[in-house]
């Protein structure tokens, strides 16, 4: 039998400090970088097993800790010499997986470099890297030629001149938000280079010049375009976009502004689609042609299943002519986010060419279906589309604010889905 001395020994004794590096540094990687190496003050056991953590995230937004008179805090001073010594201790044959930087205030910009000049030379697989200094950092070469990196992602005050030389052979995964780029034609030839990428983020950038940008990738599966593409230098001047990836299977364009945008060809592996184009005021002179333009992008992703349309899309297809209104096959879910009383002149073209279409979702409810004389705007379709005769399941209608005025509308989806034996049909 243990004896009570002997009992109280073991459960005081220290055990974890006896286990292999490996596993300690297991252990490390659970809890932040900056507690992470914090450990090595415990004893000289744990002077060396954070050198070898796979992730490495630095986070400093403490901008407040910065003094009146734009000096680097002592903060920043401590924060930066922690970055070197982590980076600069580690050994040379230890590779990073995930090298993430989110740096706000005054910084010395040559450190920065020299940090993620050490990170490229370990082989790192993700790079994140957030940075809202003084000024735009520019990127440098040593990250376009970062063969090893998988994903890479970039936002705030990062200046992006895409050089002529690029290895991103294995690049799969790349994220633009708010930064700022030197042309167009510099993310084109970027794109290029990234004979792997399938995920592609471009939101709420800039740009100092250039007119035409073009998104190409062959192997591009999921594309999102956010906020409006605004030139820095240049003024009322909107840019022209084309897209071209065949291979695409998700396509979300959000609250995006441009009077030229267009699909090269047929989006034939296209899965989902959220089009939300704005309409410039200036631009209902000419309210026609953009209509058309939008109308266009409809004849390239009719292969989509699952299609979200926005107010402001709505309102852009309201003025196109519907000529050659394409018919959508494989559509099963449509999202309606209607606003006005004009793009109901929509619904029954919509409807009449989804012959498939199994749920039917109104997120904004049947806003606009009523003028402020109560009277009914929306005159529903002589002949009934064949979705809602055999194939819808469901409608749903959110935000009733005036449920009595829905009654006809209700009514007339209901009357018009039939009851299948095996075949369930509702109105949410």
């Amino acid at each position: 039998m243990i004896s009570t001395l002997k009992l109280h020994k073991l459960l005081n004794e220290e055990r974890i400090s006896e286990l292999p590096d490996p596993i300690l540094t297991e252990i490390l990687s659970f809890i932040p970088t900056k507690s992470a190496v914090k450990t090595a003050l415990l004893s000289k056991r744990w002077k060396t097993p954070y050198l070898s953590l796979p992730n490495l995230d630095f986070v400093d937004d403490k901008w407040y800790l910065d003094d009146i008179f734009n000096e680097v805090s002592r903060h920043k001073i401590n924060f930066m010499n922690l970055v070197d010594r982590v980076l600069r201790l580690r050994g040379d044959n230890i590779d990073i997986d995930r090298f993430s930087l989110n740096c706000i205030g005054n910084y010395d910009t040559g450190r920065v470099d020299g940090w993620i000049r050490i990170v490229v030379g370990h082989n790192v697989k993700e790079i994140n890297l957030s940075f809202k200094f003084k000024k735009l950092y520019e990127l440098g070469q040593d990250v376009y030629m970062c063969a090893s990196v998988k994903i890479l992602r970039l936002s705030c005050k990062i200046l992006v001149d895409v050089p002529e030389n690029v290895g991103f052979s294995r690049l799969k995964v790349l994220e633009f938000i708010c930064v700022t780029f030197s042309s167009f034609e510099s993310v084109e030839r970027l794109l290029l280079n990234c004979p792997l990428l399938e995920d592609l983020v471009i939101e709420s950038c800039k740009w100092i010049s250039g007119c035409c940008l073009c998104i190409c990738g062959s192997m591009l599966k999921n594309l999102t375009l956010d906020s409006p593409i605004s030139l820095v230098h240049v003024e009322k001047v909107e840019p022209k976009i084309l897209i071209d990836t065949p291979a695409l299977q998700t396509l979300k364009i959000e609250e995006f502004i441009s009077e030229d945008i267009s699909i090269k060809e047929q989006l034939r592996f296209l899965t989902i689609a959220s089009i939300d184009i704005a309409l410039k005021l200036e631009w209902y002179m000419q309210s026609r042609a953009y209509g058309d333009m939008v109308f266009g992008l409809l004849n390239k992703i009719y292969h989509v299943k699952y299609l979200t349309l926005s107010e402001n899309t709505l309102g852009a297809l309201d003025c196109a002519s519907y000529d050659g209104f394409p018919t959508f096959h494989n559509l099963t879910m449509l999202e309606l986010h209607f606003d006005t009383s004009s793009c109901w002149t929509l619904l029954p073209y919509m409807l009449s060419k989804s012959p498939n279409l199994r749920s039917l979702v109104f997120p904004n409810g049947l806003a606009g279906m009523f003028s402020t004389t109560s009277s009914f705007l929306w005159n529903p379709p002589k002949l009934v589309p064949e979705c809602l005769s055999s194939h819808l399941k469901t409608i749903e209608i959110k935000e009733f604010l005036e449920a009595q005025k829905l009654a006809s509308s209700i009514l007339y989806f209901k009357k018009m889905t039939k009851y299948d034996e095996g075949r369930h049909h509702s109105l949410l």
